[in-house]
């Protein structure tokens, strides 16, 4: 028979994160229900912002609208990649900022931007001698309303809406998207540029609204609106993925997969469907067939949801130091998104590794209630 203080110690933690997890599940639907798991979609509008510069000066996307095209670069310090898109897009700048293009970093390194945040963001701005202006997200709204998955992201703006989205750094996306900007300041690309797919207006529109509906819990309005969606534009792959996630949030995991199914059946490598697929195999038993969709989808781009399903995919697995690797890839790339500890407390607690599991539930439930802010 156990001691009494041992089996205290071991009901505790387990009550804890039950507390947890009621706590989540009562904050959280509406978030993970209306957040995607991309940027802000082609043919999307831009949210406006309002910002000040690292010196102090307030600097607003909509005086720009007479340009050509914004270029909108989400950054921190912390991040591997950062300095390099930094870098890049400087010197870009220098050279076509007289051409109607213009280039504005915004840093999201932390919720609060303290003293010493601001000396480390400025004393690198410094180091990288950037020359175009450098916003500071206090409260990480802007990160919110585009939708960044990761740092660094990158997002095109003309005409008031997102011409081009780059989420990460990847090697062929991003010479891919400089050639796309050679041709907006009227240079030759590198390479020939093929047009790039932008999905019809009324689909994106019944897409964003039936999104706003599932964040007022309004999903009998929002499943017809999501469906009109694919039916005008069947290659728009955003509907899919977030008609799926309304499934999978009422209880419906066999309409998500066939969803899902249909969507990879009309474009077979699109990472968000992948990963998206994933999870709902991860969750209904189907875990090989989960990592190998998911290790392509890790193959093919470096959003932070694939990083985080493929790891909770290997947690079910039995792989656990894979899959704490794929979690700390995760938050490498976007530390601010609650759902990464969510599934990592999954996984704790699937190990009977009760404290750990409490402290992430925590962490996602703090995450939340300051997107809610």
């Amino acid at each position: 028979m156990k001691p009494k203080a041992q089996a205290t110690a071991e009901i505790f933690p387990s009550l804890l994160s039950l507390f947890f997890i009621i706590l989540f599940c009562i904050f959280s639907l509406p978030i993970f229900a209306s957040t995607s798991h991309a940027l802000l979609q082609t043919g999307s509008h831009a949210p406006e912002f309002s910002l000040k510069d690292i010196e102090g000066k307030d600097m607003r996307l909509s005086q720009y609208s007479q340009k050509k095209a914004v270029v909108v670069l989400f950054w921190s310090t912390w991040s591997a990649n950062s300095p390099k898109a930094m870098k890049r897009f400087e010197g870009f700048y220098r050279k076509y900022k007289d051409r109607g293009i213009r280039v504005i970093g915004i840093n999201a390194d932390n919720q609060t931007i303290s003293v010493e945040d601001g000396e480390n963001i400025r004393k690198l701005v410094r180091e990288l001698d950037i020359t175009f202006p450098v916003l500071l997200d206090k409260g990480l709204k802007t990160f919110h309303d585009y939708d960044v998955i990761a740092l660094p992201s990158t997002v095109v703006v003309s005409e008031g809406k997102i011409a081009y989205e780059l989420p990460g750094l990847p090697l062929v996306g991003t010479e891919d998207m400089f050639d796309y900007l050679l041709v907006l300041a009227g240079e030759q690309p590198k390479k020939k540029v093929e047009p790039k797919y932008k999905p019809r207006h009324d689909a994106v529109a019944d897409t964003n609204l039936a999104r706003g509906f599932v964040k007022k819990k309004r999903y009998e309005i929002a499943y017809p609106l999501f469906k009109k969606a694919i039916e005008k534009d069947p290659k728009y792959m955003f509907p899919y993925v977030e008609l799926a996630k309304l499934y999978e949030l009422d209880g419906r995991r066999i309409e998500a997969e066939e969803t899902l199914r249909k969507a990879l059946a009309i474009e077979p490598e699109n990472p968000a469907v992948m990963s998206e697929l994933g999870y709902i195999l991860s969750r209904t038993g189907k875990v090989k067939e989960a990592i190998y969709i998911l290790e392509k989808a890790v193959k093919l781009n470096s959003h932070t949801s694939i990083y985080y399903y493929y790891a909770y995919a290997l947690g079910k697995n039995g792989q656990l130091k894979k899959a704490m690797n794929a979690f700390d890839k995760a938050i490498s790339l976007n530390p601010y998104d609650p759902m990464i500890y969510r599934l990592r407390a999954e996984v704790y607690e699937s190990n009977k590794m009760q404290k750990e599991a409490a402290s992430d539930y925590r962490k996602a439930i703090e995450l939340i209630l300051k997107i809610k802010q």
